[in-house]
C-alpha cells in the first residue's frame, strides 16, 4: 500500500431485519438504524463528512428514493450520494471516498422493504422488460435456475419443494424487510482500538447483461473481482472466512471454487441463503457487514489475525460481483 494512502476502518455496523415490518415505515427504520450505528461508533451526525445511501426505487415504491430517505439517515446539510445499483457498491463507494481524501468519516445505509411496496418479483420483471409488465418474463429466481441447470444436468430434486428446477426453497435466498448501516472512518479520526475491522481492499466487475451472451457456468465477474484484490496481496489465499450473497446455493458452491479458497476457510458462517434472510438489493451489503463483524478483535484469540471477505453477486445469474476484504489488523 502507498504510504500516503489512508487506512480505513469499519467503526460500527447495525442491522435491523424483520420478516415483515408492518408498524414502522421505511423512513422510520432508516432513522433508527442510522442513529443506532452512530451511537455504536460513538459519533453524532455532525461528525460525518458524508452519507452514502442505497435503495431500489422499484421495490421502495418511491421515485428518487434518496429524497425521502436522506433526512432520516442524517443527511440534511451533508454531502449525500445515492448508489442505486446494489448495496455492496454503496459500501465500496464510501470506502473509495475516504481513500480519495473526501472526508474522514462516512455513514453507509442500505435497505429493502418490499412489504411496503410491490413484490420483488414484479420489480425484477420490470428490470428485464422495461416497457410492459408481462405475465411471462425473467426474474432472479428464473435466472438462478437457468444458471443452476448448467451445473446440475442429471437427476436433481423433485416434488412440491421445487420452486424452479433444479432449485428448491432451501436453495434460494430468503427475503425480508431490512436496513443495514455502517460507519467508515480514516485512521487518526478515532481512538485506536475502537475499530470493528480494517478494510484491506475491494474489487468489482460486471459481465454482459444478456444471459445468452455469456457462459452461465463460468462466474466471469467474480473471477475479475477476485483478481483485483489478489493483485494487491489481499487474495483468497489469506482469507480465514468468507460470506457470500449469491442467487442460489449452487451459485455459492460454484463461487467457492471460483475464488480458490484456502483449506479450512469458513463459508457463510452467518447462515445459508435460506436461514439468513436479506432484501435482494442489499444482500451483498448484509454479507459484507457480517464479514466485517466476524473479524472483530477478540482478546482471548491467540491465533493469527482474522481476515474475512464479503462477496456480493448482483444482477441476473451473478452478472456483477463485488469483493471486499476485512482484517482484524490493518494492512501493512
Amino acid at each position: 500500500m502507498d504510504p500516503d494512502t489512508p487506512h480505513v476502518a469499519v467503526l460500527a455496523v447495525h442491522t435491523d431485519v424483520v420478516e415483515r415490518e408492518e408498524h414502522r415505515s421505511l423512513e422510520e427504520m432508516i432513522f433508527q438504524a442510522s442513529r443506532a450505528v452512530l451511537e455504536r461508533a460513538g459519533l453524532d451526525r455532525c461528525a460525518l463528512d458524508g452519507v452514502v445511501l442505497s435503495g431500489n426505487d422499484q421495490v421502495d415504491g418511491r421515485v428518487i428514493s434518496c429524497m425521502p430517505s436522506a433526512g432520516p439517515a442524517g443527511g440534511v446539510g451533508l454531502d449525500v450520494t445515492m448508489i442505486a445499483s446494489s448495496g455492496e457498491h454503496a459500501l465500496v463507494y464510501g470506502y473509495l471516498r475516504l481513500l480519495s481524501g473526501q472526508g474522514r468519516t462516512v455513514l453507509v445505509v442500505g435497505w429493502g422493504k418490499p412489504s411496503e411496496s410491490v413484490h420483488p418479483d414484479f420489480a425484477e420483471l420490470v428490470s428485464a422488460e422495461p416497457y410492459v409488465l408481462r405475465a411471462v418474463g425473467m426474474n432472479d429466481t428464473l435466472a438462478a435456475a437457468l444458471q443452476a441447470s448448467t451445473w446440475i444436468t442429471d437427476g436433481g430434486p423433485s416434488g412440491d419443494d421445487v420452486v424452479s428446477w433444479p432449485l428448491t426453497r432451501d436453495d434460494l435466498p430468503a427475503r425480508c424487510d431490512g436496513v443495514y448501516a455502517a460507519v467508515l472512518a480514516v485512521e487518526g479520526s478515532f481512538e485506536p482500538g475502537r475499530e470493528l475491522a480494517w478494510v484491506h481492499d475491494a474489487g468489482w466487475s460486471t459481465d454482459r447483461y444478456e444471459m445468452g451472451a455469456r457462459d452461465l457456468r463460468v462466474q466471469t465477474a467474480l473471477a475479475g473481482a477476485r483478481e483485483q484484490v489478489t493483485a494487491t496481496g489481499c487474495g483468497p489465499a489469506g482469507w480465514t472466512s468468507v460470506e457470500i450473497a449469491g442467487p442460489s446455493e449452487p451459485a455459492v458452491v460454484a463461487a467457492t471454487a471460483t475464488l480458490g479458497l484456502a483449506d479450512g476457510a469458513a463459508v457463510n458462517a452467518s447462515g445459508s441463503l435460506a436461514s439468513a434472510p436479506a432484501p435482494a438489493h442489499v444482500a451483498g451489503l448484509a454479507r459484507m457487514l457480517a464479514a466485517a463483524g466476524s473479524v472483530a478483535r477478540r482478546e482471548a484469540d491467540t491465533g493469527p489475525p482474522a481476515v474475512a471477505a464479503g462477496i456480493g453477486l448482483n444482477g441476473f445469474a451473478g452478472q456483477g460481483a463485488t469483493v471486499m476484504v476485512f482484517g482484524e489488523e490493518r494492512k501493512a
